[in-house]
């Protein structure tokens, strides 16, 4: 068991609907995110939280969501993802060549490839598996099945810094979609929105970070989102873990991107983070390709931590947070990757049952993410290189003159006259 977690942390550098209040389909296999997944250990990060709900809106005295990163197993234990130039008929013919159990196989359009899910035999040498899989014809690379983790009322002044005046401005069309945790559908913030809710790998069921970043998207109550009137894709692939944060995989989230790909949304939010992960790079960059424009969270492991994946992959802005005072949030990740700063520490948000006032960098990249559907380089052109430039260029700059490793190139900021 040793051998394989370490084989898989080596592997690990390599270049590695439902309308609102109706049924939710499931996109097979509905199993656990968590997988084959178990115990504890560093790679992978979150965040923690802690609860604190009421019936009627409110601004808590104090955060009661504050992100931190947390230690989870980096790899699902006893599988593998084979990346293959074939069908479902090509994926069992290899697991047969190789002498492996086929636990599941999915076409990914986005970049004309399957991917094969698959597990040795109990015992086996784990780089005599490795290296009989990588020989079978069809077969371009093998890596781990990587786990994941989310990171995780009309507050005006974090409108005014991004140089939004007038609540008509938030009103925008278009399409931003999200990958996270199920979201509550039903809530009170969410029921003069368009949401549309596809499930991956995971149970539909409500959860509070995905609820938190669609009411900050689309809000239209006491939590005021950036892009309300936009319509709203939730491709949910991750299930709550006993943190009350989102564990998946690299199994759901290639499906999750692959459905990215498909729908083109203008916008995708990605608040989550984890090991670097040659598949999922793939179809990050083939998203970039087709003209999507894409945030992700630098995550919440510290001054010392390092921007995860896929917020430092070079398609997607990563966003790091501060509060309304452009203070640092002091959990934020931090290195040459970090583009931008969104306001996320302090915020209301809405969760199953009521409001949390939360802080991460997760929050920041909704809000970001959320502008950018304020951007002709997202929602007309769909030129998310143009819109990486334009970001770097009007943002308002913070710490360090010129671009530095805490705030990126500092707080975005729309023009006065925004699209």
């Amino acid at each position: 068991m040793r051998a394989w977690g370490l084989l898989m942390l080596a592997l690990a550098g390599a270049p590695a609907i439902a309308q609102v209040n109706g049924p939710v389909p499931v996109d097979p296999p509905p199993s656990s995110p968590r997988g084959g997944g178990g115990g504890v250990g560093r790679g992978v990060w979150g965040l923690g939280i802690s609860l604190d709900l009421g019936g009627k809106p409110r601004q808590p005295r104090a955060a009661a969501w504050d992100a931190a990163d947390a230690d989870i197993e980096p790899q699902v234990h006893g599988q593998l993802v084979a990346v293959i130039a074939g069908d479902d008929a090509d994926a069992a013919r290899i697991a047969r060549a190789a002498r492996l159990t086929l636990l599941d196989f999915a076409p990914l359009e986005s970049i004309a490839r399957g991917m094969v899910i698959l597990a040795p035999l109990p015992g086996e040498d784990p780089q005599a598996v490795i290296a009989r899989l990588s020989r079978q014809r069809g077969v371009d690379w093998v890596q781990p099945n990587f786990r994941f983790q989310s990171l995780g009322g009309k507050l005006p002044q974090r409108f005014r810094l991004l140089g939004l005046t007038r609540p008509a401005q938030l009103r925008r069309s278009g399409t931003v979609a999200m990958i996270d945790t199920p979201i509550d559908t039903a809530n009170a913030e969410l029921r003069g929105a368009q949401v549309t809710q596809v499930v991956h790998g995971t149970s539909a069921a409500p959860a509070a970070h995905g609820t938190a970043i669609a009411a900050l998207l689309v809000g239209t109550g006491e939590v005021q989102g950036m892009a309300q009137g936009a319509r709203l894709i939730s491709l949910a692939a991750f299930d709550p873990d006993t943190a009350a944060s989102g564990v998946s995989q690299t199994r759901y989230l290639a499906r999750a991107l692959d459905a990215a790909w498909k729908l083109r949304p203008d916008v995708l939010n990605l608040s989550f983070g984890g090991s670097e992960d040659r598949l999922l790079a793939q179809l990050l960059a083939a998203l970039d390709r087709r003209g999507v424009c894409m945030a992700g969270a630098v995550g919440n492991g510290g001054p010392q931590s390092a921007v995860l994946f896929p917020a430092r992959h070079p398609a997607v802005l990563a966003v790091t947070a501060a509060d309304e005072k452009l203070r640092i949030y002091p959990r934020a990740a931090r290195g040459p990757q970090v583009a931008v700063t969104g306001i996320g520490a302090g915020l209301l948000a809405a969760v199953p049952g009521g409001y949390r006032q939360v802080s991460g960098t997760s929050f920041a990249a909704a809000t970001v993410s959320g502008a950018m559907m304020h951007m002709a380089e997202c929602t007309a052109v769909h030129d998310p290189a143009a819109m990486r430039r334009r970001v770097a260029a009007q943002a308002r700059d913070l710490g360090t003159p010129g671009r530095d490793p805490v705030f990126g190139a500092g707080v975005l900021r729309l023009r006065a006259g925004v699209e």
